[in-house]
Order: structure tokens, then C-alpha cells, then sequence
């Protein structure tokens, strides 16, 4: 795959919109910057090690399955897809844009999954202080 400006630009994209559903980390921070500059492009290969070392591994080691864990696959790959659009030599994965597709869509995946929960437990929560309601309204005299 040629690796286009677009391609930086698109994980630009993806790292802002979805990182207000997780818990903000520096190293991710630093990659949006880092994306946001395409004469530091190059600085995500080092990037990339960072949120590996810091985030990835100890969230692996712990079997976190939060949207936390999800995200932290998609902050790879943009900062791999990051690394290739720079042109520098020794380039990470050929397909690295596109397991961050991969990667985007599993995190909404689960990110719908889990608001859907929560929509639910919101109704129970309501639909049984609504039937409360109307029984302490039926009692009264």
C-alpha cells in the first residue's frame, strides 16, 4: 500500500473523535499532536513503543476488555499508519491503516454494545420508579 497524507489525516480523525469515550492518556495526547504535524510523522515509530510499553502490555497482562483496551489498539495502528505516511525507511506493516479500520470498527462495535447496556439499565432504573409511583399514587385515599 502507498501511504498518502489522507491516510495521517484519517487517523487524525479517528484518534479525536473517539478518544473522549476513554480515559485520556498522555501518550495519546502526544500521538494526536504528533498527527496533527506531518514533519513529525517520523516521531511515531518511537510514539508507538510508548503506548505499547505504557498502556498496551500492562492492559494485555490484566485481560482488560474495557473500551480502554479496545482504544489502545486503534492508538497503535494510527500512530503505525503515522510512521508509514512519513516515508521514513523501515516502515511498520503494510496493512497497518487498514487494522486500524479493523480496529475503529471493533471499538464502536463495543462501544454500542455498552451503551446499549447502559440504555437498558437506564429504563429498568425508570420503568420501576415509574410502577413505584403509580403505586404509592393508587394507595392514597
Amino acid at each position: 500500500m502507498k501511504y498518502t497524507p489522507k491516510h495521517a489525516a484519517d487517523a487524525l480523525e479517528i484518534m479525536e473523535r473517539l478518544l473522549p469515550q476513554v480515559t485520556f492518556r498522555e501518550e495519546y495526547g502526544q500521538l494526536i499532536s504528533i498527527l496533527r504535524e506531518p514533519t513529525r510523522w517520523k516521531e511515531a515509530h518511537e510514539q508507538f513503543s510508548k503506548i505499547r510499553v505504557n498502556i498496551t502490555l500492562p492492559s494485555e497482562a490484566h485481560c482488560l476488555t474495557s473500551l480502554n483496551s479496545y482504544f489502545v489498539y486503534v492508538a497503535e495502528n494510527a500512530a503505525k499508519t503515522a510512521y508509514n505516511c512519513s516515508g521514513e525507511p523501515a516502515p511498520f506493516d503494510d496493512d497497518s491503516y487498514e487494522w486500524l479500520l479493523k480496529c475503529e470498527k471493533e471499538f464502536l462495535e463495543q462501544a454500542t454494545k455498552r451503551n446499549r447496556g447502559f440504555l437498558n439499565r437506564l429504563k429498568q432504573v425508570a420503568s420501576a420508579k415509574r410502577a413505584s409511583h403509580d403505586r404509592s399514587r393508587s394507595s392514597r385515599p
